[in-house]
């Protein structure tokens, strides 16, 4: 069970509240909201986030609010499935310093993880108790090329705190879509950690609508517990 746990944990990195964040702000009064999929394959197990709902609100120019929330289903082994709320995130992205004559800005992304649900908890679709991640944030743009990273403590209420770091690189490849390479690792004390990279980009629909994938798997780490398969689709509204 405590494996389990772990893993729906981890299925976090595969949602776009989670993954490696960038120092671009909505704007005062705009919002940007999620609607998705997301899916995790080891060995002999499988976890899925569907729907994968997240929201993001801009307080003004440097300040955003997130929520995010998904519904789990979850298996292990010849065990039947396990659905329910899994674990529900608030976040506050604060872009500090802004410097875009010189292509670079800094900010802090605080973000608290919770279970809504003690029943979900109980089963085995949420972690128990929550958790702070505090991630500082760096960016890079120049021209149509963005070099994102992120570094922070996880400070986790039911088990070992982690170190996390995330690095993206963004390319508008053509006009409607922008590609993306991400490096996300994980480790806590004692363990050797995990890597995920992953591929995927936003297809511009309309000016307010964009279709967004992505596909990874584990590239460092114990072998038994990597992920063999990271999978998210989902649509991204602008407003």
């Amino acid at each position: 069970m405590g494996t389990l746990f772990l893993r729906v944990a981890l299925l976090a990195v595969a949602l776009p509240a989670a993954a490696t964040e960038d120092t671009d702000m909505l704007g005062a009064g705009r919002w940007e909201i999620n609607l998705g999929a997301a899916q995790e394959l080891h060995v002999g197990s499988r976890e899925r986030a569907l729907p994968a709902i997240d929201a993001s609100y801009g307080l003004g120019d440097n300040l955003q609010l997130l929520m995010a929330q998904p519904f789990i289903n979850a298996s292990e082994g010849n065990e039947g499935g396990k659905s329910g709320l899994g674990a529900a995130t608030a976040g506050l992205k604060w872009r500090w310093l802004d410097a875009p004559e010189q292509g670079y800005a800094l900010g802090w992304y605080p973000r608290f993880t919770w279970s809504p649900s003690g029943s979900s908890s109980a089963r085995g679709v949420a972690p128990p108790g929550h958790s702070l991640v505090l991630p500082l944030l760096a960016g890079f743009r120049n021209g149509d090329t963005g070099w994102f990273a992120e570094l922070g403590r996880n400070l986790v209420q039911h088990g070992p705190d982690q170190w996390r770091a995330g690095l993206k690189v963004m390319q508008q490849c053509l006009p409607q879509l922008e590609c993306r390479l991400e490096l996300d690792h994980a480790r806590s004390a004692g363990t050797p950690g995990q890597t995920l990279l992953s591929a995927g980009g936003k297809w511009s629909l309309t000016p307010s609508l964009l279709l967004q994938a992505s596909a990874g798997r584990d590239i460092a780490g114990v072998r038994e517990e990597r992920r063999r398969l990271v999978l998210y689709l989902g649509f991204q509204l602008l407003r």
